[in-house]
């Protein structure tokens, strides 16, 4: 199964991610967010946890997506593994992340594909089917 396609969109970049389980959907959507900002294949050597929490599902994406483009702009950090559970308290969606990554400066112009400023509302959308999960989201660049 392919983790994610690029879809046609006018002014930002429109991805379907595809995944058999919830944890699967946000590490092929981070997946994703990576291959389209850089090219540059790192190595793990640093940890980062990520604790959030939403009350649906695609808040929880939006948000996770949104974290990782922090990490990556505030704290120079690349993230490359990532080892993900989510869990349901009380009508909370709970996301504990462990990102497994290095030090990256991303504002060395030679290292950017596509400047990506936020993963968005537009058009989001979540659907489960007998093969697992696909979402659609909308990068805003």
């Amino acid at each position: 199964m392919k983790k994610y396609e690029i879809l046609e969109h006018t002014a930002d970049i429109r991805a379907r991610i595809f995944s058999k389980t919830q944890e699967d959907l946000f590490v092929n959507s981070a997946i994703c967010l990576f291959e389209l900002l850089t090219d540059k294949k790192l190595k793990a050597d640093k940890i980062k946890s990520v604790e959030l929490e939403a009350s649906k599902l695609e808040d929880l994406l939006i948000l996770w997506l949104n974290e990782l483009i922090s990490i990556f702009y505030a704290d120079k950090f690349f993230p490359v593994e990532y080892k993900i559970s989510i869990k349901e308290f009380s009508g909370t969606k709970k996301l504990f992340a462990e990102i497994k990554g290095q030090d990256f400066n991303p504002y060395d112009s030679k290292s950017i594909k596509s400047e990506i400023k936020a993963a968005t509302y537009h058009n989001l959308k979540i659907e489960e089917d007998r093969n697992g999960f696909i979402a659609e989201i909308i990068f805003d660049v």
